[in-house]
């Protein structure tokens, strides 16, 4: 597995690249040892914030909306969370921020919005 992480341990904002096989890691990029300890936590990490699109109807400017997840999911989920987010169509207006979908798969975590969409002014 690779995944590639810019480092947040200290200023320099390295990007990370890290190799994992079964248990061999190979961590590379880093410019200081914070880097190396921050790519080791990484690497054992395999929660993510999760983004996705979801449809919007009775809007003729916008079909989708850019979402996400307000806390970090597991992996694992991913697949059924966008299973349950395909089934969904939300109407304008909608505001930043706004939750989408609250507790999702039970997980505690609510999906919320990552745009401001107004409603269509009818001439």
């Amino acid at each position: 597995m690779y995944k590639a992480s810019i480092c947040e341990g200290c200023h320099k904002s390295c990007v990370i690249h890290i190799y994992k096989d079964k248990d061999d890691i190979d961590i590379y990029g880093n410019e200081c040892e914070v880097g190396l300890e921050y790519g080791k936590f990484k690497s054992k990490e395999d929660k993510e914030i999760f983004t996705t699109i979801i449809r919007i109807k009775g809007s003729e400017k916008h079909k989708v909306l850019p979402v996400k997840s307000s806390q970090e999911i597991d992996r694992s989920l991913w697949i059924e969370c966008s299973k349950a987010l395909s089934r969904i169509y939300v109407g304008p207006p909608i505001s930043l921020g706004d939750i989408i979908c609250k507790n999702i798969l039970n997980t505690g975590v609510d999906i919320i919005s990552c745009r401001t969409i107004e409603r269509d002014k009818r001439v």
